[in-house]
This record gives structure tokens, C-alpha cells and sequence, in this order.
């Protein structure tokens, strides 16, 4: 059941996506503690959900920014490759995220029934290699990613985040 809320939260959700137990499903939830970490503004909140869909959109409302962070699964995809993802427009569709299924239609769902969307909603899919396995251990070469991809969103965001440089 979708939860309403009347109040205005505004200001910026960064929402961590995963399972601390599917080995690098985890990694949204991981980047987003770490992103916490990093945010120089104070209306900056975060969040880790396990789920997406109608939760998904719960959370997000009433704030004028929502940051999504999330695993993909592509065959193709180099392990620690970040993408960006704009859904301003609700036809674009998001391939290979493992918390995917109904998002979009959550987004849309909200925005017809005039529920407080937040103007400005991206989204961060970052390849994995097993989001699947049962182990509270992320791969190794994801785990070694991790400095990139934090250095990947706070360079593109450099409004909220406090940038940092690549580890070597």
C-alpha cells in the first residue's frame, strides 16, 4: 500500500539500492553511506532500501532532488562502471538494474496521481559481476572500484558532493 505523506521534505534523498547479503548487490547501498560521508549540504538525506517500486517511490517524495544508486547486471559491462541516467522524460527505460522492476512505473503511478515527485531525479547504475551469490562480501575487483565510482558521481555532482580524487 502506497504511504502518503503531506509533508515537504524538500531538499536531496540519496537512495542506496541493494542486499547486504547478494555480494554486489550491496553496492548501492554501500556508495550511498559513502556519499553521505561526502555531501557538503545539510538538507542532504540517506537512505538504503532494499527494495524498489511503490517503496522506492515512498521515499522519494515531497524532496526536490532524488539521487538513485543501484547495481547492473549487464553481460557487457566492465565490473565498477558507473552510469547516469536522467528520468526526466518517462519513456526512458534503465537496462540491467537489479532493483529495476517498477521504478518507472512507480515514477509514473506517482506523477498520475499528482503525489510530490521530486523535480530532478537521477539515477547511478553501477556494473557488477554477482548480484546473486549469498555472501555479505562484495567481489574484489568491485570492492577496488568503489574510490572510482565515488570520484565517477561526486565529479558529475559536484553541487552536493564534496569531490574527491581517484585512489590509485
Amino acid at each position: 500500500m502506497l504511504n502518503v505523506s503531506t509533508d515537504k521534505r524538500n531538499g536531496i534523498v540519496i537512495v542506496g539500492l541493494g542486499s547486504p547479503i547478494r555480494t554486489d548487490d550491496a553496492i548501492g547501498l554501500v556508495i550511498a553511506r559513502r556519499l553521505g560521508d561526502l555531501c557538503l549540504r545539510s538538507d542532504c538525506h540517506i537512505k538504503e532500501l532494499m527494495t524498489g517500486g511503490i517503496q522506492l517511490v515512498e521515499e522519494i517524495l515531497g524532496f526536490d532532488t532524488a539521487i538513485i544508486i543501484d547495481a547492473m547486471h549487464c553481460t557487457d559491462g566492465a565490473v565498477g562502471t558507473c552510469h547516469r541516467f536522467e528520468i526526466g522524460d518517462l519513456g526512458v527505460r534503465i537496462p540491467c538494474l537489479t532493483h529495476h522492476f517498477g521504478l518507472m512505473e512507480g515514477i509514473e503511478l506517482g506523477k498520475r496521481l499528482q503525489l510530490d515527485i521530486p523535480g530532478e531525479l537521477r539515477v547511478y547504475g553501477i556494473e557488477v559481476s554477482d548480484p546473486y551469490t549469498v555472501s555479505e562480501h562484495m567481489t574484489p575487483e568491485l570492492t577496488r572500484s568503489i574510490p572510482r565510482i565515488l570520484d565517477y558521481i561526486s565529479s558529475r555532482e559536484s553541487e552536493i558532493f564534496d569531490h574527491i580524487e581517484e585512489i590509485p
